[in-house]
């Protein structure tokens, strides 16, 4: 009998099996990591798009000198909802290490402050306007 050549060909075939499987696994593994990393960029992107859209629309209710107070506050309050803001950050959220979170809520509480500036009727080149625009500005630059 040739049992030396049975008990090779047998553990070759185990020995295969198992690098193969092993090979998978590290590629499922990394494809799984690479579209965590995708889903999560995209997310982010789609939350500072968000931030930069609702800035613009809230400077431009802020700087509509022609409309009445009430008409730019309405504006400014739209706004914050019109584009997206709180389902992006949701959504960035929910894939965001804890360290990014605080960061993407000091974004959302800058577009807030500025909104209530403008609802509270400060004139749109006012200092506390530019004051909170640079602000925003700066928070987005830095954090998110």
């Amino acid at each position: 009998m040739q049992w030396p050549t049975y008990l090779a060909a047998a553990l070759g075939a185990i020995a295969g099996s198992l690098g193969t499987g092993i090979a998978d696994r590290f590629r499922w593994h990394r494809d799984v990591s690479e579209r965590e990393r995708q889903e999560r960029q995209t997310a982010y992107a789609n939350f500072l798009d968000a931030v930069k859209r609702t800035g613009i629309a809230i400077s431009q209710a802020a700087h509509e000198e022609t409309l009445p107070l009430e008409d730019r506050a309405r504006q400014a309050r739209q706004a914050m909802g019109q584009h997206g803001l709180y389902e992006t950050q949701a959504q960035a959220e929910l894939c965001a290490p804890k360290t990014i979170i605080p960061l993407m809520n000091e974004l959302v509480r800058a577009l807030l402050s500025l909104r209530d500036t403008v609802i509270g009727g400060d004139p749109p080149r006012s200092a506390e306007i530019r004051r909170r625009m640079a602000e925003g500005a700066h928070r987005h630059r830095a954090g998110a």
